[in-house]
């Protein structure tokens, strides 16, 4: 009997620790699984208020022309500047979430020195919200580049002497400046250009500026540079997605261990029961043997008559 308690209870030890192991591992996952999903029901019904109820806008450009300052969902003035000739502008403008409903005014017939274009957002549940663009008319430019070349790089839209805004992109890259070649319509203008060296991955806001002693012009190039690359991003989500399944295999190990230990105890609860009843019955036989002894010897003492 004794050995018998010694081995459940060396078993149930070696059970407990191997319990105890994964569920310290597994305690903050659990906790964390736990949170995400109560988070997520009380997010869920917060978001379908807040989208309801949105009316900002998750995209706004002016094509050919840079936004001043730069597009903010919650900046809601902005100011633009054309050249005198241009009498329209088209406008990108995208809701932060679908349903809503952008009404775009103003952007045509653009005859004055200063123009208002209004982009309404319209929410699902009837508010809106009005970004205004200021669209400032400069002077006619004589000062322009006649060509602009760019080392490694595609501008959109292609150059024009009468475009002054430019966007590219630059894909898993490990370029830190850029070798520009620009050329004015002047041969004795300046020539100066900001922001080409130490590209930041994310936007890059370059600036050429011409100048002689009458005017002063300026080119811009938004250059987009992901330094990681797209490779690099979709290894990264792998990454997470196994870390993942890992966290859920191992909650599903302890919930085993812990399954395996019950069975085990059940087990050794069942032998222990049974060999105690085995020893039991073993004891009353010798017991019951030795009654009949002495009832014999009784019977075999009593006087004939």
């Amino acid at each position: 009997m004794k050995k018998l308690n010694v081995s459940i209870i060396i078993i149930v030890t070696i059970l407990m620790l191997g319990i105890n192991s994964a569920y310290a591992t597994n305690t903050s996952t659990t906790k964390n699984l736990t949170n995400e999903l109560s988070e997520t029901n009380e997010i869920s019904a917060e978001e379908a208020r807040e989208e309801r109820s949105n009316k900002e806008l998750s995209t706004l450009e002016v094509e050919g022309y840079n936004l001043n300052p730069y597009f903010n969902k919650n900046t809601l003035t902005y100011t633009v500047i054309i050249p005198e000739d241009v009498t329209s502008l088209e406008i990108n403008a995208e809701p932060a979430v679908d349903g809503a409903i952008v009404r775009i005014s103003g952007n045509t017939r653009l005859t004055r020195q200063e123009n208002t274009v209004t982009v309404r957002v319209t929410a699902k549940d009837g508010t809106s919200r009005a970004y205004t663009i200021t669209v400032l008319k400069e002077p006619k430019v004589n000062l322009k580049l006649e060509s602009l070349q760019i080392e490694g790089v595609n501008l959109e839209p292609n150059f024009s002497s009468d475009t002054f805004y430019y966007t590219s992109a630059l894909i898993d890259t490990e370029l830190t400046s850029l070798n520009i070649n620009a050329v004015a319509n002047d041969p004795e203008a300046n020539i100066e250009i900001v922001g080409s060296n130490n590209l930041v991955d994310g936007e890059n806001l370059i600036n050429i500026i011409l100048s002689n002693d009458e005017e002063t012009t300026i080119y811009q190039l938004n250059i987009d540079v992901d330094k990681l690359g797209e490779k690099e991003k979709e290894v990264d989500n792998v990454i997470t997605r196994v870390r993942k399944i890992i966290n859920y295999s191992l909650l599903g190990f302890a919930g085993l261990m812990l399954f395996i230990a019950f069975i085990l105890i059940i087990v050794l609860i069942v032998k222990i029961v049974k060999r105690n009843k085995e020893k039991k019955m073993m004891g009353e036989k010798p017991h019951k043997q030795k009654k009949q002894k002495v009832k014999k010897e009784k019977t075999r003492k009593q006087p004939k008559h």
